[in-house]
This record gives structure tokens, sequence and C-alpha cells, in this order.
């Protein structure tokens, strides 16, 4: 029985270009080029522009700052009534922001 040569090169190509993929969506800077930072902490107040869209949110850090959050357009990873179910439930989110003109941006929130 032959072994086929090619087929760990078949395989590799697509691991190495996902691997590649990976490291640069997670390169720590956002879709503009701003530098992105991240806290965690419980959730304080929401602020909702819309059903989906969130204007503003307070969250409390284990050091015990508090931390307020501006949002751009669009969905960024929670709506407000399920950052509202976090807030009650008293569970932490993590906070991807960027700062834009002294203002903190959150451009991704998750668990």
């Amino acid at each position: 029985m032959r072994l086929n040569a090619c087929r760990p090169l078949r395989l590799g190509l697509p691991i190495a270009a996902l691997v590649l993929a990976l490291i640069i969506a997670c390169s720590g800077s956002s879709p503009d080029g701003s530098q992105t930072n991240q806290v965690r902490g419980i959730v304080l107040e929401v602020v909702g522009r819309n059903i989906i869209e969130l204007e503003s949110l307070r969250i409390r850090d284990e050091a015990g700052k508090e931390w307020n959050f501006g949002s751009g357009q669009g969905f960024i990873g929670f709506s407000p009534s399920h950052l509202r179910e976090h807030q009650l439930a008293g569970e932490t989110v993590a906070v991807t922001y960027v700062t834009q003109g002294g203002e903190l941006i959150a451009v991704d929130i998750t668990d």
C-alpha cells in the first residue's frame, strides 16, 4: 500500500491559513487601527439606543473602579436586554474598547 506524500501538505496549508487569520484577527487593534484594551466587571447601568444597539454602559471592575463606555453604531456583541440580564444576575462581562477623543468606546462585549 502506497501512502500519498501530498496528503500532509494538503491539510497543512488550510490549517496554516486559519492560524494566520486568527493571529491577525486577535492582534489587539480595531478595524480603524486604534489600539484596543479590555476590562472585566459587573454591569451597573445599561442605556440602549434601540433594541439591538447600546448607547452607553457602566461597569465596575474587581478593584472597584467604575468604567463608562459609549458605543459606536451597530451591534457589538450583546443587546441592551442581554446586558440587563447580566446586571440582574450580577454576572461579569468583558468589554473590549478603544479611546476616541478622550471617551471610551466599547467595540465588543463578551461573557
